[in-house]
């Protein structure tokens, strides 16, 4: 056995000084100088690799993970559905050609189409029942999820656009928002006004000879409009903001906010922001920091017109009824900021579509039924207020435009628990945070669908462009839940009676003006792809004449 040597006097063993075993041990187990480089590498290191395995365990082995959940089920996934790459390569080429991804999911036959977008599964609903049944659960197990809060969300990230059903009073303000936009008398001889002056400033009229840039002129009807309903006379201010080129440049309130908010939006359209949200709202690059202090200006400028709110307009009686309920300011500011932007780009891409079509010459025939339809009003000296629901060909027509080629076909959501989605019979089990979309262009181009709902056999095909479904079968077709371009449910538009008012008073009085004129296409855009919606910089002109020729 191994004997343990005392130290006889620890005075002597520390060279006379008294032994302290407290001051001694340190000394013992002091490291060298490479031991005190592995403990900085170990300190440095293991947090590392520790999030780097959490963050490869969340956002790939568990993305792959329920990737094959949802597979197992049955449900198809576009090719090459990988992180962060995959189908948002597709999704740029669609962009490119001014179409949007929903292009990606009109394959038949299928309840749901899984793709993957950033580092989250993301499910499209392109079928009539998984659509209606996505709806009954908003508020329940889904509600709003949308990256548009990173992009023209960013003016007004307190409006009802991005609130749950459930929270900041959402039903009180979404009935309030809606009573202010119920004045269509008042919205009529506004739009009326707007839309002679735009005409008259560009010149349009039959024989003049002019070349119309469509989408100059309808930028300047829209943002007109729209801000005179909402505002007033408020509007007729100006602001100070950068342009695109990055000048500090006086404007006019409503131009300063129509180009903000369309910069945003395309921004938001770079394939790192569409991958990862947040990276739009971030002043990472010259171009967000510009928006970023646009946005702040705009919205000082709408909390100085909210101090002096005109008679009858839409901002004065929501900002009423909203202090009557004791709902905050910023909620009521931002409110107001949507109603005033969200028709600027989408019912100037519902006009350009709608033109596009009326003035094809394939269409010509439907022109003329149209004009038809104004002379009789015109010669009776009806109240085209009152006539313009009544006109059955020009709402059939409309109808068709928003059907071919919706503005706006996303409807945003993720699901906030574990829910069952039934289609056909057959239940599908949906993650919590799986995002779960309403596709709006796959359900208008679902033809199984529209078959067995609407139940008509001698429909012209869905991608053919023809008015004759909705002028025959109108009824059966609003309440077959195939077609739903504003929406349905507790998240319908509140503003889809003025949309459609705005669309069709634009579409008469240029009509009025100009009965005769040319569509001249640019040379680099077919008519393939010649789509107007949100995701589109396409455009076209319009020669003002009555020389017969082939549209190109």
């Amino acid at each position: 056995m191994e004997h343990i040597q005392m130290i006889p006097n620890l005075t002597e063993a520390q060279g006379g000084q008294p032994f302290s075993l407290l001051t001694s041990l340190p000394s013992l187990i002091r490291p060298n100088d490479a031991s005190r480089v592995y403990l900085w590498m170990y300190f440095i290191f293991a947090p590392a690799s520790t999030g780097f395995l959490w963050m490869f365990w969340k956002y790939v082995v568990r993305l792959y993970l329920v990737r094959r959940f949802y597979e197992k089920q049955g449900i198809r996934f576009v090719r090459n559905s990988y992180p962060i790459l995959g189908p948002e390569m597709f999704v740029n080429g669609l962009v490119g050609n001014n179409k949007t991804h929903d292009w990606l999911y009109t394959e038949r036959p299928t309840d749901l189409y899984g793709s993957v977008r950033g580092f989250s599964v993301q499910l499209y609903t392109t079928d009539a029942e998984s659509c209606e049944e996505l709806i009954s659960k908003t508020g329940h197990y889904v509600d709003r999820d949308t990256p548009a809060k990173y992009s023209f969300g960013r003016m007004s990230p307190h409006a009802l656009t991005f609130y749950y059903l459930n929270e900041g009073r959402f039903k009180e303000r979404k009935v309030t928002l809606t009573q202010g936009l119920k004045d269509s008398r008042r919205l009529y001889e506004i739009l009326q006004r707007q839309a002679q002056i735009a005409l008259e400033r560009f010149s349009v009229k039959s024989e003049s000879g002019t070349t119309i840039n469509i989408r100059d002129i309808l930028d300047s009807w829209t943002r007109e409009s729209s801000g005179e309903q909402v505002w007033g006379s408020n509007i007729k201010r100006e602001i100070k903001v950068y342009d695109i080129s990055g000048q500090l440049k006086s404007m006019p309130f409503m131009e300063a906010l129509n180009e903000t908010f369309t910069d945003l939006r395309f921004n938001a359209f770079r394939f790192w922001h569409r991958v990862c949200f947040p990276l739009a709202a971030m002043p990472l690059s010259k171009e967000s920091r510009r928006l970023g202090y646009n946005v702040k200006i705009i919205r000082k400028a709408v909390e100085d017109m909210m101090t002096t709110p005109e008679p009858r307009s839409v901002a004065s009686v929501v900002q009423k009824t909203n202090e009557s309920l004791g709902i905050p300011k910023y909620q009521t500011r931002d409110d107001l900021m949507t109603a005033t932007i969200a028709a600027l780009d989408t019912i100037k891409s519902a006009v350009m579509e709608a033109l596009f079509h009326l003035l094809s010459q394939e269409n010509a025939s439907w022109k003329q039924r149209i004009l038809d339809e104004i002379k009789d009003v015109k010669e009776r000296n009806g109240d085209l207020f009152a006539e313009l629901p009544q006109m059955p060909v020009l709402s059939a027509f409309l109808l068709e435009t928003l059907r071919y080629e919706p503005p706006g076909s996303l409807f945003n959501n993720r699901a906030v628990k574990d829910f069952d989605l039934s289609v056909h019979g057959k239940q599908y089990k949906i993650k919590a945070g799986t995002r779960i979309v309403t596709s709006i262009h796959g359900l208008h181009q679902n033809e199984e669908n529209w078959r067995k709902r609407v139940g008509v056999v001698d429909m012209a095909p869905l991608t053919v462009f023809d008015p004759n479904r909705f002028l025959k079968n109108g009824d059966a077709i609003n309440s077959s839940g195939c077609f739903m371009p504003f929406g349905k449910g507790p998240r319908r538009c509140p503003g889809q009676g003025a949309g459609l008012m705005m669309t069709k008073v634009f579409l008469v009085a240029f009509l009025n003006h100009n009965p005769n004129c040319r569509l001249v296409l640019p040379d680099d855009l077919g008519k393939d792809a010649a789509w107007f919606n949100l995701y589109s910089r396409a455009g076209y002109e319009i020669v003002c004449d009555d020389k017969p020729g082939t549209t190109r």
